[in-house]
């Protein structure tokens, strides 16, 4: 795993030059007010759902150290001025089971599933969202996790090439792990996405997104999310998506480890 991360690494540094560049000159054009309202991106969104469905391999650190399964589902429309993005990634692996003899054999199917839906309405470079997230993890001991979020933000630069997006606001967090009762705890979030299509590689794009939160009352109870990778497009409207996914729990259940990171490799069909 070690050694697939290395090599990604150097194929984002061996871009950082190229996109440097193209990013000083994407924020010129939109410092000067060139972009505004509803990019040429957006309004070209058809009144029906555009998205993905993809499947393929992951390697995970952390709370565990197997190689695993998973798939990933998105689509998004325009409905007027308003982004409707939808999501759900999902993932499973065998676990050890001990025997009472002593005997260790891979039984016990374990995974975890994650949903979300985002609304955006826009105002220029400014918009307002809500969003609703629903997470279950088998391997962090985590029944459940409801996030209702609403904000607001801006994007920083916004281009057909480049787009820079930070937003804050407050959200409403209900969870439960296992042995342990439900919690309820309000929190304030920040976060912020990156998604950058190079002009010198065709139909391949590169993202990066970022969130955390943190509960109002108490100060050491939070998460943080990071996520970069690439896709890059193959034939017949398949592409291959490679990412890095870091997940970061600083009150995880008990016995749980507070960081877990996944590389993740799925070849997805484009509708």
């Amino acid at each position: 795993m070690k050694r697939t991360i290395a090599t990604f690494a150097a194929a984002a540094l061996a871009t950082a030059a190229a996109f440097a560049a193209d990013a000083m000159d994407a924020a010129k054009e939109t410092s000067a007010g060139l972009a505004a309202g509803i990019s040429e991106e957006e309004a070209a969104l058809p009144q029906i759902w555009q998205g993905k469905i993809a499947a393929g391999v992951d390697l995970r650190s952390g709370n565990t150290e197997k190689e695993g399964f998973s798939a990933h589902a998105d689509a998004k429309k325009l409905q007027g001025k308003t982004v409707v993005v939808a999501t759900v990634d999902g993932a499973y692996e065998e676990e050890e089971v001990e025997d009472s003899d002593g005997t260790t054999h891979d039984e016990q199917t374990v995974g975890q599933v994650k949903g979300a839906i985002d609304l955006k309405q826009r105002f220029g470079l400014f918009f307002v969202y809500g969003r609703v997230s629903a997470d279950h993890d088998d391997i962090a001991d985590l029944k459940y996790r409801f996030i209702e979020s609403i904000g607001a933000g801006a994007y920083l630069v916004d281009l057909d090439t480049l787009k820079l997006s930070a937003e804050a606001g407050v959200a409403q967090v209900q969870e439960k792990y296992a042995g342990m009762d439900s919690d309820d705890y309000t929190a304030w979030r920040v976060a912020e996405r990156c998604d950058w299509t190079p002009e010198f590689a065709e139909g391949v794009s590169f993202f990066e997104a970022a969130d955390f939160l943190q509960d109002f009352d108490e100060s050491d109870r939070y998460l943080a999310n990071g996520e970069a990778g690439m896709d890059i497009p193959m034939f017949l409207h398949l592409s291959l998506t490679l990412k890095g996914v870091v997940n970061y729990n600083n009150m995880p259940a008990p016995g749980n480890d507070k960081t877990d990171t996944q590389f993740v490799a799925q070849v997805g069909y484009n509708f």
